[in-house]
């Protein structure tokens, strides 16, 4: 496996339910795969990149219009949330299967490093969101020259 392929967990949920029953059950609630049919969360799945200048989120918002998103970037923390309104079938029938989750959804993502949120940069295409955050001057990283 190659140096830029390796898997970091340096940003983690910060949600407060969660954080309090991990701090009683480490561990118990934490992400599993689910077998195909059961219902998963209404969630947007992220990657958080690590660069030497930047963070990059990617967060995977399919079917949600751009206008229903709503950002905010404070400190170290990101908060992503958004609303995926349920589409109207005209015509008659039932469903045999459902799996496509629709309504509001939240993450609050806290990065290792402050950012600077005025140079905060968001695109949205083919379902995902990807947010670019420059480091906070204070937290990029910097060659020191022995003397």
């Amino acid at each position: 496996m190659s140096e830029e392929s390796k898997v970091v967990a340096p940003a983690r949920v910060t949600d407060p339910v969660e954080q309090l029953f991990d701090a009683m059950l480490p561990g118990f609630f934490r992400p599993v795969n689910l077998p195909s049919g059961m219902a998963r969360p209404n969630v947007a799945y992220i990657d958080v990149i690590d660069r030497d200048n930047e963070i990059v989120i990617k967060a995977e918002v399919a079917g949600v219009d751009k206008d229903h998103l709503d950002i905010q970037v404070h400190g170290n923390q990101v908060y992503i949330s958004g609303n995926k309104t349920e589409e109207v079938e005209k015509g008659e029938g039932k469903y045999i299967y459902r799996e496509r989750r629709y309504g509001e959804f939240s993450r609050t993502i806290q990065l290792p490093v402050d950012v600077d949120a005025t140079q905060t940069r968001a695109v949205y295409k083919d379902g995902v969101l990807e947010l670019t955050l420059p480091k906070a001057e204070s937290a990029k990283r910097r060659r020191i020259t022995v003397e």
